[in-house]
């Protein structure tokens, strides 16, 4: 038990937010806090596996991603997409031969923060295993850990509701004791009216498990744009019902995310005037 000014002589940085990888996310006033849970929701293929990658990637911090779901061989795939900006099809070809598999582990070697760990169906302790083998190796916590995906995280549960709970208890267990950010993907009851490639609200979430996260992503996506609210958000703005969503452009031959790029309209042409030539010019090049 600590008096109230005691508690300022704790680990500090326990409250800070990973660097910033998007500024869309920055524009949304999304932050990824270490020391609590992150959950990104949507339906099966609506873009939580291309999100929690590429930010896990792009971060650049220590990184513990355990895979349920993915495959070794499409996770290696999709990593070696985002890093070199090839296409994934390519990639999967060339990847099986002795040559392409050097040169993908050349590219995947710029991202040697990211530890992976495939595990079908982790217990509590499987996941503590885990955590304490990247400790070993590492020297220190990860300061982020994402769990792909909450719904196979239900090894011994009696149902699916009370291991839903139990597990969101275990990971935020985990952020708490370990300083981490836990980004866990989990899915949302599809129906409701609510169309497959907007995010929907915070009470689509499957389960209901959304007392813990201090922070949920209701996610969607099209072929070449991915979709994003904060229907939750203790640190910022939240839009419980995912009315306003923001945006960020998807590669759909990579599956990278990047911030958007602004286009001028088509039907938007600059005048030809001679004396304003090398005005607009300018503008385009850096309108891109």
């Amino acid at each position: 038990m600590l008096s109230l000014h005691r508690s300022l002589d704790g680990d500090l940085t326990a409250g800070d937010s990973l660097p910033s990888v998007y500024k869309q996310f920055e524009n949304a006033d999304v932050q990824f806090p270490r020391s609590s849970v992150v959950m990104s929701a949507g339906r099966p293929g609506g873009g939580k596996s291309i999100l929690a990658l590429d930010h896990a990637i792009k971060v650049g911090v220590p990184t513990l991603y355990i895979s349920c779901d993915m495959s070794r061989f499409t996770l290696a795939t999709r990593a070696a997409a985002v890093l070199t900006g090839e296409p994934t099809s390519g990639i999967k070809d060339l990847i099986r031969s002795p040559d392409g598999r050097e040169r993908y582990r050349v590219a995947l070697k710029k991202a040697d923060h990211l530890y992976l760990a495939y595990e079908k169906r982790p217990s509590a302790e499987d996941l503590e295993d885990v955590i304490n083998a990247f400790m070993e190796r590492w020297g220190c916590a990860p300061h982020l850990i994402v769990v792909d995906n909450l719904m196979n995280l239900l090894p011994n549960a009696a149902d699916e509701w009370s291991g839903l709970r139990e597990m969101s208890h275990v990971l935020d267990y985990f952020a708490d004791e370990l300083g981490s950010c836990v980004h866990v993907l989990h899915h949302i009851n599809i129906g409701n009216g609510v169309a497959l490639d907007r995010p929907a609200g915070m009470d689509a979430v499957k389960g209901k498990v959304v007392e813990l996260p201090s922070l949920i992503l209701s996610v969607a996506k099209t072929e070449t744009e991915f979709r994003f609210a904060a229907v939750k958000n203790r640190n910022g703005r939240e839009d419980p019902m995912a009315h306003n969503p923001y945006s960020l452009d998807l590669n759909p031959t990579t599956l990278a995310l990047s911030d958007p790029q602004y286009k001028p309209p088509t039907y938007w042409t600059p005048p030809r005037s001679p004396e304003y030539a090398g005005f607009w010019a300018d503008d385009l090049a850096r309108a891109g």
